[in-house]
């Protein structure tokens, strides 16, 4: 008996020893390959899906794990240290100063060939006929949804902004396999278990097959949007609650774009609808909403593209949104 028993032990040993051996093994081949898994990514196997761009790939973007991606301010980047576009913004808004800030997406940040092209900046220099000193922050994002918009406008509620002008929708309808929230809390999962593993190459050739059975999963998926309808509804209605728990007044705009589609790849499918729940989520909150798409509507001679100003485009839109925020603003 006693014999079985030791033969067992001296098997168990040996295996467990074996299967350390192996996993060494492997790891030192992997390292002497030079492996690497970091940062993992999601798949998202739609081609108009630019989130692992903007996340991982755009050098004026760094990947943050609650807004995805966020500004970053490198050599010749169109961002200033604080993620804005333009000169940088004294943290103590002075005393009697009107502060704007436009949250938004490409198209408030505007084209990045000229400083002046964008129409945060030329609203500016309208608000200061009547309003010297004031100022209007263009924090402007390409590739933002009102996911990130909520949780950026929460970082910049310690600007102690007058009015906050917020312009989404064009890129919480996109067609997507992974919505944003859940494309978050993935990656969050993901890059605590890569951060424990860190040093441990065949731990990152693990998550790696992982990551991957996720792509291929969410290959498979349906499409749908990157914020949905009711999402979108609620994201705006945060930020309406958050701005009045602060004093700040929020303007909701609707957001511009020319054309129509009924391609179910194409985010314009949907766009209606999102414009619709802001003219819904004003009326319902009893607050100011600008209809932005309405006044471009079938106007293509004001874009570049489907869904972005030209220089004229930005200069007439600076010219509605000043016209219409007259009655908030008043006289200084």
């Amino acid at each position: 008996m006693r014999g079985r028993r030791l033969s067992r032990l001296v098997r168990t040993v040996l295996a467990i020893v074996s299967a350390c051996a192996a996993v060494a093994a492997i790891e030192g081949m992997l390292r002497a390959a030079g492996y690497r898994y970091s940062p993992v990514r999601i798949g998202s196997n739609v081609n108009s899906d630019w989130r692992e761009q903007h996340a991982f790939h755009d050098r004026h973007l760094v990947y943050d794990p609650d807004l995805i991606w966020r500004p970053f301010s490198g050599q010749f980047s169109p961002f200033n240290p604080q993620g804005f576009r333009g000169l940088p913004v004294d943290p103590i808004k002075p005393s009697g100063a009107l502060r704007v800030i436009a949250l938004g997406d490409s198209n408030t940040f505007g084209w990045d060939v000229d400083e002046g092209v964008n129409w945060p900046t030329r609203l500016q220099g309208l608000l200061r006929e009547s309003h010297p000193g004031a100022e209007v922050i263009n924090a402007g994002v390409w590739g933002y949804s009102s996911f990130q918009g909520v949780r950026r406008f929460k970082e910049l509620v310690e600007l102690d902004p007058d009015l906050v002008l917020v312009s989404f929708g064009a890129n919480d309808a996109q067609p997507v396999r992974v919505p944003d929230a859940r494309y978050v809390r993935s990656h969050d999962r993901i890059e605590r278990l890569t951060r424990a593993t860190r040093r441990l190459r065949l731990a990152q050739l693990a998550v790696a097959a992982w990551d991957r059975l996720g792509q291929a999963v969410s290959g498979s998926a349906t499409l749908g949007p990157r914020v949905p309808v009711e999402d979108y509804v609620a994201n705006l209605r945060e930020i309406v609650d958050l701005g009045r728990s602060r004093g700040i007044t929020v303007v909701l705009l609707t957001r511009p774009y020319v054309g129509s589609s009924a391609d179910p790849a194409s985010w314009k499918t949907y766009a209606p609808s999102y414009n619709a729940a802001v003219v819904a989520v004003g009326r319902a909150m009893d607050a100011a909403v600008i209809d932005v798409y309405g006044a471009f509507r079938n106007h293509d001679n004001y874009f570049d593209d489907e869904s972005h100003f030209g220089v004229e485009g930005h200069r007439v839109a600076a010219e509605l949104i000043q016209a219409e925020l007259a009655t908030l603003i008043g006289k200084p």
